[in-house]
């Protein structure tokens, strides 16, 4: 299940980061419009749809964070597995460790 939202997650990723290149570069495709005397209602289209994009682009990447933190908070819940508990064997070395001898220097 991890595997799924960490995959769900790039490949919506990918699609927003289209969306966000394609609007980066919308205005380049009317560079030749843009340098003719072009009235100002036309200019403002190209970069509207450009901005559309790319509003477009940052929302399906807001999606994507959001299914990542969403497959996040469904693992961290997990109950460690009750056979094998770190803490015991960490307690277990210390308590039975062998005292070193001191020696008198007298």
């Amino acid at each position: 299940m991890r595997v799924f939202f960490t995959a769900l997650s790039i490949v919506i990723g990918i699609i927003g980061s289209v969306f966000i290149i394609q609007g980066g570069y919308h205005p380049l495709r009317y560079q030749e419009v843009l340098s003719k005397n072009v009235s100002a209602v036309q200019v403002t289209q190209i970069y509207t749809e450009a901005t559309y994009n790319i509003a477009v682009g940052v929302g399906i990447v807001s999606i994507a964070v959001l299914v990542a933190v969403i497959g996040i908070l469904f693992f961290t819940n997990k109950p460690i597995k009750a056979d094998k508990q770190p803490q015991d064997d960490y307690d277990t070395q210390l308590t039975n460790a062998p005292v070193p001898e001191t020696s008198s220097l007298s």
